[in-house]
């Protein structure tokens, strides 16, 4: 347990030991990519629930002139953008693994006292990857590795609406995007004995929607480093990263939309149990920096995750 202890020690000081300064998204953020992490016993199949959220805090600045003075009051807009998924990983042959992602979306908005509200089915993700390396399985080496690469679809199944009642609603809230998106996906794993480190990346090819919105590409990557320790029947993972996201700007029928994109750089701190074939587990991750510009300043909040799935 001291040892346990002592790398969940080193694992959070290296990571929220440094301060970096990262560009955030502008107002109505549209980034948040598949972050999927360390997952250990790679060889079995798993179904799961999980929840994540991204929270974004954005200050703007006005300024007038009444009689001669000049006046500024600050307007702070909240977002947050809440996921509850049905995932799971299937093995349809033995050397490729598929994923799925089933997500029901909960989106808000507030300024001052009003609030708009977005809810329903989002857009379901599936992926397939190719086990290009996999000497997971072999037990009796202290060297173990993995390198997956593959691909897969963002289908239109969520609910893609332009309007609330009277007011328009910013794509970035709607649960869909009403288009079909392209994912390319790859992730490596090196363990040696009971420590290890895993690498993952994910670049999504987005589509047109048919009321001509185009979200912008957008990546996001991840590295972290790892700790299997095991107690008995339970085994702990405690894992420590950064993690980097980046969407390219949105347009309108071929223009450019106000939306610019952005980039974020954040610090993962991860916790997870493994029980016989229960798997119980959350992440945190905090961002290491904020964008400011002239007039207003945009404030990435830390994400927690959480989750629970059964191994079969």
């Amino acid at each position: 347990m001291k040892k346990l202890l002592l790398a969940v020690s080193l694992l959070s000081g290296l990571t929220f030991g440094n301060t970096i300064t990262a560009k955030a998204c502008d107002k109505s953020c549209t980034m948040g990519g598949h972050y999927i992490g360390v997952l250990p016993q790679i060889q079995k199949n798993f179904i799961g629930v999980r929840f994540n959220t991204r929270q974004y805090t954005f200050t703007q600045t006005h300024t007038h002139v009444h009689e001669g003075m000049v006046h500024e009051h600050q307007e702070v807009t909240k977002e947050s953008y809440n996921t509850y998924e049905v995932w799971g990983r299937f093995y349809p042959a033995k050397r490729i693994q598929a994923f799925v992602f089933v997500p029901y979306i909960f989106n808000i908005q507030t300024q001052n006292t009003a609030a708009l509200s977005q809810q329903g089915l989002g857009d379901i993700t599936l992926l397939a990857n190719y086990a290009v390396l996999n000497y997971s399985s072999f037990n009796s080496s202290n060297l173990k590795q993995t390198l997956l690469i593959g691909g897969g679809v963002k289908l239109p199944t969520g609910v893609y609406k332009a309007h609330n009642t009277a007011e328009i609603v910013a794509p970035s809230l709607l649960p869909g995007t009403g288009s079909v998106d392209y994912l390319v996906n790859g992730s490596y794993t090196l363990r040696y004995k009971k420590v290890g480190v895993n690498t993952d990346f994910t670049y999504r090819i987005n589509s047109e929607s048919r009321n001509g919105y185009q979200f912008g590409n957008r990546y996001n990557g991840s590295a972290n480093i790892f700790y299997w320790y095991e107690a008995g029947k339970l085994a702990i993972l405690p894992s420590t990263g950064l993690y980097f996201e980046k969407a390219n700007p949105d347009s309108f029928n071929d223009d450019t939309h106000t939306q610019m994109g952005g980039e974020g750089l954040f610090a993962n701190v991860g916790l997870s149990f493994y029980y016989k074939s229960v798997a119980l587990g959350g992440t945190i991750q905090k961002s290491m920096g904020q964008h400011h510009q002239a007039t207003h300043v945009t404030e990435n909040n830390s994400r927690p995750s959480l989750y629970f799935s059964v191994m079969f």
